[in-house]
């Protein structure tokens, strides 16, 4: 379940003729659901109805149909901005899977035999579609916290091990808005602000600044990677992409840089 829902939390955005304009948010169970909230619900419904749908072998062959299914809202609509996309990442994961012989049970246990879990668990995924593909691991380090901090603790980490920065489109607004990097281009700040669709190096330019970022937070607070990545994952409340941030709820407010009218790189892209 979780290898094959965090591979897919990407891409909940439409553009218009290159302009970013709006989020996914669409009607699941009977109340509306925004982005990566709307993907677990969708997920947890398929795992209650057809719980076999998470092997390897049926992620490899699933149709365009099957995921028009499973993303179905309440309405009957497909609400998903870039299906084909997912599709893509659940057939490739699948069949990478079936290829290097691995179900997540078996990278789970090859990972806690290790000396060093977490490196042994990401090294494993930089081979299996819908993970391998972003150089900064996102959904990677994502699906490692996530695995690490549930209940039954199913990946525990080595002595001194600790993810990597997490960088989505809400970190980099956050790192955009509070000052923590700064635009230093104008065209580039210009399309920012503008919620231009912009170039895969000038997306990376920002992306991996904001990764810096993020390292120097974790480094100099003190706190693990998965706090910061937590305290500005829910940032998304008090500063949000479509209404105006609510400044005086926001701890580090005193701090910020105010750079309210930055957004995030626009890019489609599957790594986040």
């Amino acid at each position: 379940f979780f290898f094959v829902s965090t591979l897919q939390q990407f891409g909940f955005w439409t553009a218009v003729n290159n302009q970013y304009r709006h989020p996914l948010i669409a009607p699941i169970n009977g109340a509306p659901c925004k982005g990566s909230s709307y993907l677990f619900q969708t997920y947890l419904r398929a795992l209650q109805n057809d719980p076999d749908c998470f092997t390897p072998s049926r992620q490899a062959s699933l149709t365009r149909a099957d995921m028009l299914a499973l993303y179905r809202a309440d309405d009957g609509s497909d609400p998903m901005p870039a299906l084909d996309l997912h599709w893509q990442m659940a057939r490739e994961y699948g069949r990478d899977l079936q290829t290097l012989q691995l179900t997540p049970q078996a990278i789970i246990q090859q990972a806690r035999e290790s000396e060093r879990p977490l490196q042994t668990f990401l090294q494993i995924l930089d081979h299996v579609g819908g993970y391998k593909e972003d150089p900064l691991r996102k959904k990677s380090s994502l699906l490692a916290v996530i695995l690490n901090q549930r209940p039954e603790q199913f990946l525990p980490f080595g002595p001194n091990e600790q993810v990597a920065p997490i960088i989505d489109y809400h970190l980099m607004r956050s790192c955009l808005r509070t000052g923590l990097i700064d635009v230093l281009d104008d065209t580039l700040r210009q399309k920012l602000a503008a919620r231009q669709v912009i170039p895969p190096a000038d997306e990376w330019v920002v992306r991996y600044a904001a990764y810096q970022a993020i390292e120097q937070v974790a480094a100099l607070s003190g706190k693990s990677m998965g706090a910061v990545d937590w305290f500005f994952f829910n940032a998304r409340r008090r500063c949000p992409e479509m209404s105006d941030p609510r400044c005086e709820q926001c701890p580090i407010d005193p701090a910020c840089a105010h750079r309210k009218e930055l957004f995030q790189p626009v890019l489609r892209t599957t790594f986040y």
